[in-house]
């Protein structure tokens, strides 16, 4: 088995890793990677040199998936494993991506300076993605599916996002010196969930230790805030909102963010902590996540079932308002409070919530809520750290809202929940690459699974490569 790491190492974007066992060339993830623009279309237009046998796929972030229009662009004609949400949250957030590129050509082609080296081309446009999506094989958890010559894989949840998956493979080496054939498994996490959150069930348990380990990092060395405390927060939040007659914006991810603020809101209203406001889901690939996850309603978890089935809980989410077009979106702002708005994108640096922003900003009685860390030099950091003004298009205003934070609601797992989740993965045989997290979350967990027992623990650079040895044999 040899290993080639290609992306998502010692950083957290752009997901991607090839196997190459015998005759077989599988890559596990093909992510987008997403930075500044000269370096990231680069990276974007780097692929494997050789034909692959296989892709699999182990969750619906662009992240993760976003870079598979440009492998099937260069001729990549095979199968692409994935679990049946997966397939269906990929194809919104794929062309969700084909559509912003496209906006983000056209503008940079409008600026273009005279004598400029031809047009900018977007990576990839809609027609590519429905090439992409010609090629999906849904596999549901717990199948195990034959690759040839002996290799194959079973996905088990993951629970960070709907659909996800962890990816279990397994082969058999022959036997050498009259030693019986060694069975081999490999363990590629993928992005592992916190246990105990809404919607998504929490990550199925490992049952014992694999030779060959891959595992993300992303909060290798953090601990998150207690998921119990995410409730009374968003609580406080609301009645406060309530009790001023204003309006709550929450600028949230599309993708699982999202839907699990409804779970909370639904959990409130169950035990009568709250009373139901005017709830406007503004953002296009949000409304699409949210209509999927109730399709799936046979991976939720038990509680969230019970939940949406509560007479008053189903009441309230029949009355949330769902602004598809831009019209819809901007008669939300006929609606001076008390609502809640929960609108993409979490940075506030594009989408909708900078609509929404302009006509709370300068409200006290309205507050913005923060879901959780926001990357810096964006205009939602500037109001997270307590900027007293600040810039919305074209121009500047005082920040007289209320700006809070909501802690805990990260879709990963933090270093302590990934060490609980790994430790039954982890034996003196156990050789782990630890990838997708910045170089000193890694390190850290690196250091981790070797205070467990591992036999190495690796931090491979992109393009670095690792054969895994063939003569390291499990102790009797």
């Amino acid at each position: 088995m040899k290993l080639a790491f290609l992306g998502a190492n010692r950083t957290v974007t752009g997901s991607s890793h090839l196997l190459q066992f015998g005759r077989k060339r599988i890559l596990l993830d093909c992510g987008l990677f997403q930075g500044q623009r000269e370096l990231a279309r680069q990276v974007n237009q780097n692929l494997p040199d050789s034909p692959l046998d296989a892709v699999i796929l182990s969750h619906g972030h662009l992240d993760h998936c976003g870079k598979l229009p440009v492998l099937v662009k260069s001729g990549y004609r095979g199968p692409i494993y994935l679990t049946p949400a997966t397939a269906d949250v990929a194809r919104v957030v794929l062309l969700d991506s084909a559509e912003i590129q496209a906006e983000d050509a056209d503008y940079l082609n409008r600026r273009a300076l005279p004598g400029s080296t031809g047009p900018i081309r977007p990576l990839y446009t809609h027609a590519d993605v429905h090439d992409v999506l010609k090629l999906f094989r849904r596999v549901g958890y717990g199948q195990r599916t034959d690759l040839g010559d002996g290799l194959g894989f079973t996905f088990f949840d993951a629970g960070h996002i709907l659909g996800s998956a962890y990816v279990l493979m397994d082969w058999s080496e022959p036997g050498s010196d009259g030693r019986p054939a060694a069975h081999r498994s490999l363990l590629f996490t993928g992005d592992i969930g916190r246990p105990n959150t809404p919607v998504v069930r929490d990550p199925h348990p490992l049952t014992g230790p694999v030779d060959l380990l891959i595992t993300e990092s992303t909060y290798g060395a953090r601990q998150h805030a207690k998921v119990d405390d995410i409730k009374p927060q968003l609580a406080d939040a609301i009645q406060q909102i309530t009790r001023q007659g204003g309006r709550l914006i929450l600028p949230a991810f599309a993708v699982g963010r999202t839907q699990t603020l409804l779970f909370y809101y639904g959990q409130l209203i169950a035990e009568g902590v709250i009373q139901p406001l005017n709830l406007y889901i503004d953002s296009p690939m949000g409304i699409e996540i949210s209509r999927i996850t109730d399709q799936h309603r046979d991976i939720w978890d038990d509680e969230t079932v019970a939940l949406m089935t509560f007479a008053p809980v189903a009441a309230a989410a029949r009355q949330v308002r769902f602004a598809s077009s831009s019209q819809e979106s901007r008669q939300i702002n006929s609606d001076r409070g008390p609502c809640i708005i929960i609108a993409s994108s979490p940075s506030c640096e594009f989408g909708r919530v900078l609509h929404h922003l302009k006509h709370s900003i300068e409200r006290p009685q309205d507050m913005v809520l923060f879901t959780g860390w926001i990357p810096p030099e964006t205009l939602g950091r500037r109001l997270q750290d307590g900027h007293r003004t600040v810039r919305i298009y074209d121009r500047r205003y005082e920040v007289r809202c209320q700006v809070r934070t909501l802690h805990g609601l990260s879709a990963h797992a933090d270093g302590d929940e990934l060490m609980q989740f790994l430790r039954p993965a982890i034996a003196a045989h156990t050789v782990a690459h630890v990838v997708h997290g910045e170089a000193d979350q890694a390190e850290a967990l690196a250091g981790k699974l070797l205070e467990a027992g591992a036999a190495a623990a690796h931090v491979p650079a992109t393009g670095t490569t690792s054969h895994f040895p063939q003569d390291i044999h499990r102790p009797a």
